[in-house]
């Protein structure tokens, strides 16, 4: 029989290949709230963790917001807010005060943001869900659809998938990344998100950069990723939002379009906000609620 070294060169290479792939499946998954000791395994961690997609459709947030602002004049707000929708579809977001009024609806889609204030009986619009958002009393450096994913533990949308540079500053770790939205991520031992940068979009108000910081994570059972418990969103001209996160639920099929469709009074005709979208011209809106 002839000799054919190349064949059992080649059963050989694919029987170690297939080794390989069966020694990494059984190899042990580093669970969360496990210590890494260098940057890269942190951030292995981070993108294993926080940067998956859920396999839900659809979310339901509630949570009370703080908002902040220095300029043009100091404005505090404290409000209640319910945001839902669909990770692939429109996002909801109602606001209200704490003794339960209705103070704001607003509707985020694939043409922009969309509010209405029932009390003044006024509607306003803007294209840029950010702008808009920012505009209402909402600093948000990112879409609402952003904020659902990152609610629901979800960072991939911010995060890039590597980093440039790397280091430790004392219990923490510090990368520089190249990303659509985000030039800083700050891990801490665990590999969980604390902190993250970058510039905004276009201008906000006087606002160059922004920095989403994750206060606080909320306990989680064994081999389970904790999730955010409170986020503090802030631009650099002095606007802050405090989001305390009081319950969070992942739905297993997408929302009805009666449950996030935002119908105007027939004598309500919306209120274009984007005019001057790209000189930050958008003027004044209605207060949602201000502390006495």
């Amino acid at each position: 029989m002839m000799s054919r070294p190349w064949l059992t060169s080649t059963l050989a290479a694919t029987a170690a290949a297939l080794l390989l792939l069966v020694l990494a499946a059984c190899a042990p998954r580093v669970s969360p709230g496990t210590a890494m000791d260098t940057p890269d395994a942190a951030w292995k961690s981070f993108r294993r963790h926080y940067c998956s997609p859920s396999k839900d459709p659809a979310m339901k947030v509630k949570a009370s917001l703080y908002y902040s602002r220095i300029k043009p004049r100091k404005r505090t707000n404290r409000t209640l807010v319910t945001l839902w929708g669909d990770f692939d579809g429109p996002m909801r977001l109602d606001v209200s005060a704490s003794v339960g009024t209705l103070l704001a609806h607003i509707r985020e889609d694939a043409s922009g943001l969309l509010a209405f204030y029932p009390q003044e009986d006024k509607a306003y619009a803007h294209t840029d869900p950010v702008l808009g958002a920012t505009r209402l009393g909402m600093p948000f450096p990112f879409s609402l659809n952003e904020l659902a994913r990152v609610s629901t533990g979800d960072f991939s949308g911010l995060a890039p998938r590597t980093y440039t540079t790397a280091k430790r500053v004392g219990e923490t770790y510090v990368y520089e990344v190249k990303g659509k939205l985000v030039t800083r991520i700050i891990l801490d031992t665990l590999g969980r998100p604390i902190l993250m940068h970058g510039p905004t979009t276009i201008t906000q108000n006087g606002a160059h950069s922004w920095q989403l910081e994750i206060n606080r994570f909320e306990d989680a059972a064994a081999n389970v990723t904790p999730l955010p418990g409170k986020l503090t969103l802030a631009l650099d001209n002095g606007e802050k939002g405090i989001l305390h996160i009081k319950s969070r639920e992942l739905m297993v099929a997408s929302w009805p379009a009666a449950s996030t469709n935002l119908t105007l009074p027939d004598s309500v005709e919306p209120i274009r906000l984007d005019k001057g979208i790209y000189t930050g011209e958008t003027g004044e809106l209605p207060v949602i609620y201000e502390d006495k």
